[in-house]
């Protein structure tokens, strides 16, 4: 191999010289803590800042930007108290998300100094931005607080008013005006000023107002096409048994309690009213008081007491209003202030009342309580020349049983009648449609029976024969208790 030229190992070492210049120089470079040259955000020019400078810098005109006072003032062409408002933009809204302004000076303090130089390199000049954003949910709680005379005056909803004559009128409802949030919103963004400068202008705007609709007018009220009263049904309190008066008051409280919860109900075309859930309501708002309800086919002490006299009162509206029956069932013995067949029970968890609105419109149930009676009306649609009555007759008269109770203070063979019984009856109750007057069908809704109560006889017998040694409790052992909720409460 021949020998290399004189001038090559010049050159080589040349060479190697300004190649370890320039990595050290490319090292020192990309070692670098400050921003690249003419760097910008906006208006900003951040270059030449170090790392630590930039992110103090970047949190302060941040904060102070999110602090700027915008000043706000009500489309209403007025100046009255209250109409202009001052508020940070932070608690309007405005949120400033810079999190990637410091990811992009990542490049500057991750990988090698190869890397870092490349990147700085590549960052000459750029112009970095972040855009300010609304949070619609802290604006619109910001103009509550703000302007809290506007929203504390919400627009009223239409009413529907019934006559004492029934007719069906309306009282129109009454919009208002609100701040139209979502525009304020696009006028805040566009108004805002450049984040970046260390002082912010103060923005003004016009809070523009949207109608505040309610949410019932009188059109949605018509369109439900409640027009005229369908059926009504009164009845009057019982008297209060011997020896408990005050239970007259604890009825009076339970029956128009219950009704109170039943006042405006409205059932859409189709639905099924149910009776349970307003039992439940009631007694959680209003709490039932002592009153005798019906155990296994006895009148005893308890608590609730009248609740079926709602019950009944309404079965007895539905029934004449051409309504479908969808569960009831009668008490176990016969009640005053219905006529037999007539009467719908409830016992909570065994025996409900629903019926469903067959007609093609809504139906709403208004209840009137006085010192008397419960009076309850159903208003809807149906044909105004149709009309329902109602009539029940006794198929068969049961006769009460004699029940012996031992007592053994009585001579032998010795016999006491303790209570005269009560007849048991079998009723069957048929509803008449009839149009202008004329029946056009006839249908049997219930057949009924009403236990007899027997004759109670006191004796003392020797072997116990003859005596009534059956349980007073359904299968199970669970008490059954009908008009009311609970019982008995001896004292």
């Amino acid at each position: 191999m021949p020998p290399l030229p004189r001038f090559i190992g010049p050159l080589l070492i040349t060479a190697l010289s300004i190649a370890v210049a320039g990595c050290s120089a490319a090292a020192l470079y990309g070692s670098s803590q400050r921003l690249p040259a003419r760097l910008h955000i906006g208006t900003w020019e951040v270059g030449g800042l170090t790392l630590q400078e930039f992110e103090q810098q970047l949190a302060e005109r941040r904060t102070a930007f999110l602090a700027t006072k915008a000043v706000l003032r009500l489309d209403n062409g007025s100046a009255a108290a209250g109409s202009t408002a001052e508020r940070p933009l932070g608690e309007l809204g405005v949120e400033l998300h810079t999190d990637a302004l410091m990811e992009a000076t990542l490049p500057l303090r991750q990988g090698s100094l190869f890397q870092r130089a490349r990147a700085r390199w590549s960052l000459r000049g750029q112009v970095w931005n972040a855009q300010p954003g609304i949070a619609a949910d802290k604006l619109a709680a910001s103009l509550r607080l703000a302007y809290p005379q506007i929203y504390r005056n919400p627009p009223k909803n239409a009413a529907r008013i019934i006559g004492p004559d029934d007719s069906i009128g309306y009282a129109a409802e009454q919009p208002t005006v609100q701040p139209d949030e979502a525009a304020l919103a696009e006028r805040l963004i566009a108004s805002l000023p450049a984040w970046e400068q260390p002082q912010p202008a103060t923005p003004e705007l016009v809070v523009p107002l949207r109608p505040w609709k309610p949410e019932v007018t009188v059109e949605t009220l018509r369109a439900q096409g409640i027009v005229r009263k369908l059926g009504e049904f009164q009845t009057v309190y019982p008297p209060a048994p011997p020896g408990a008066a005050d239970s007259g008051a604890g009825r009076l409280h339970n029956v128009q309690s219950t009704a109170a919860s039943l006042q405006d109900v409205l059932l859409a075309p189709g639905t099924v009213f149910d009776y349970a859930p307003y039992i439940e309501q009631t007694e959680k708002n209003a709490g039932y008081r002592e009153a005798p309800v019906i155990v296994n086919g006895k009148l005893v002490p308890g608590v609730g007491g009248g609740i079926c006299q709602v019950s009944s009162t309404l079965y007895n509206a539905v029934l004449r209003a051409g309504l479908e029956v969808v569960e009831r069932r009668n008490h176990s013995l016969p009640v005053s202030y219905v006529a037999l067949g007539q009467d719908a029970t409830f016992a909570s968890g065994f025996i409900n009342f629903k019926f469903r609105n067959n007609t093609a419109h809504h139906l709403l149930i208004r209840t009137i309580t006085d010192s008397r009676g419960l009076t309850v009306k159903l208003f809807g649609q149906t044909p105004p020349d149709v009309t329902y009555d109602v009539i029940s007759s006794t198929v068969e008269k049961l006769e009460p049983p004699t029940k012996y109770v031992h007592n053994p203070t009585l001579p032998r063979g010795k016999q006491v009648s303790i209570s005269r019984g009560k007849p048991g009856y079998i009723v069957e109750t048929y509803r008449i449609k009839k149009q202008n007057g004329l029946e056009i069908s006839r249908e049997r809704v219930s057949r009924d029976t009403y236990s007899a109560q027997p004759n109670v006889v006191a004796t003392n017998s020797s072997n116990g024969a003859g005596l009534d040694r059956s349980s007073p409790a359904p299968e199970g052992g669970t008490p059954l208790v009908e008009d009311g909720v609970k019982g008995p409460t001896f004292r």
